[in-house]
């Protein structure tokens, strides 16, 4: 449902018509990377990120003592950080794909760059 209000939201703002993004956009081998990249921009432009309390909360599923604090700036810091992991994990999943030949990305392309993504980062 969310996917869908998404695409309709793009499609308000011009950035996608019927599901495809639009001018140079489309047609092309390097389409998908480039909606990628349209997609992320947009992110940027509406201020996408990771919310600073869930960032502190899944920090702290994983601190030994309770008691441990996490500054603003090292929240912004993580955030910022998963922000681009989840985006650049997105970007190789849609390039497996079409290496694949697969008009479609699915979880089976993010488990194939996945072990070189955390390598990565």
């Amino acid at each position: 449902m969310e996917g869908a209000l998404f695409v309709d939201w793009l499609e308000s703002r011009g950035r996608v018509s019927g599901g495809r993004a639009q001018g140079s956009l489309a047609g092309d081998a390097g389409a998908g990377l480039r909606r990628a990249r349209t997609l992320v921009a947009v992110m940027e432009e509406v201020g996408a990120a990771f919310r600073k309390e869930l960032v502190s909360k899944l920090l702290h599923l994983h601190f030994k003592d309770d008691k441990t604090k996490v500054s603003g700036d090292a929240l912004r810091l993580m955030a910022e950080l998963l922000k681009i992991f989840v985006v650049e994990a997105a970007i190789r999943s849609i390039r497996q794909a079409q290496a694949e030949d697969l008009a479609q990305v699915d979880v089976e392309q993010l488990e194939k760059v996945l072990p070189q993504l955390l390598l990565d980062f």
